[in-house]
């Protein structure tokens, strides 16, 4: 019974955030419900979907007057009603070993789109990744630090649970000492062929 109202709630979160979430094209979504505004693009998740592992890249920043410090185990994923963690980054380079990869196809898309977003506003920190690629100047980090002024962006890597061309996925982050301040982000994983 208490499997079932936690996936009523999920389920119930999953409509309410996509009616929230704006798609701002090209696979790039942004939500600023909660304190922590939260961009989400899906540029390379949909287009290596089949994956064992698939990359999102994060843009978060934070209202006002708030200041929260997102610890890499409170980014999670929900689909289909369960929620997962990110991956380990020693287990994503023993099994996956194409951030580098990733990261120089991220490159060469656009990021035009969230300049129509809150996130045109925010100074992103760029030396600290919870992913970054190995041969790079850019240190692993567990744990961002966001403000009204600072942003971070950041790789994020989940293991992919059975992922379908067209599901809905909410990507969530969370303030590691105060679970009110938060931000989610739905994203529709439409396939790129």
């Amino acid at each position: 019974m208490k499997l079932l109202k936690i996936g009523f709630f999920l389920g119930l979160l999953t409509l309410m955030l996509s009616a929230q979430t704006i798609d701002l094209g090209t696979h790039v979504f942004y939500n600023e419900e909660g304190a922590i505004n939260l961009a989400v693009d899906a540029n390379m998740a949909v287009r290596i979907l089949d994956s064992p592992y698939v990359p999102f890249v994060l843009y978060m920043g934070a209202d006002p007057s708030v200041i929260a410090n997102i610890n890499r185990n409170d980014v999670t994923l929900v689909h289909d009603g369960r929620s997962y963690q990110m991956v380990d980054i020693k287990v994503l380079r023993k099994e996956y070993n194409h951030e580098s990869r990733d990261y120089r196809m991220y490159s060469r898309f656009s990021k035009d789109n969230l300049a129509l977003s809150r996130m045109r506003y925010y100074r992103f920190q760029m030396r600290y990744d919870f992913f970054p690629p190995r041969a790079s100047n850019i240190r692993v980090t567990d744990e961002a630090s966001v403000s009204e002024t600072i942003g971070f962006r950041t790789f994020a890597y989940f293991k992919n649970p059975g992922f379908k061309d067209g599901d809905t996925v909410i990507i969530n982050v969370v303030d590691k000492k105060d679970s009110e301040i938060w931000g989610a982000s739905a994203v529709v994983l439409k396939q790129v062929k």
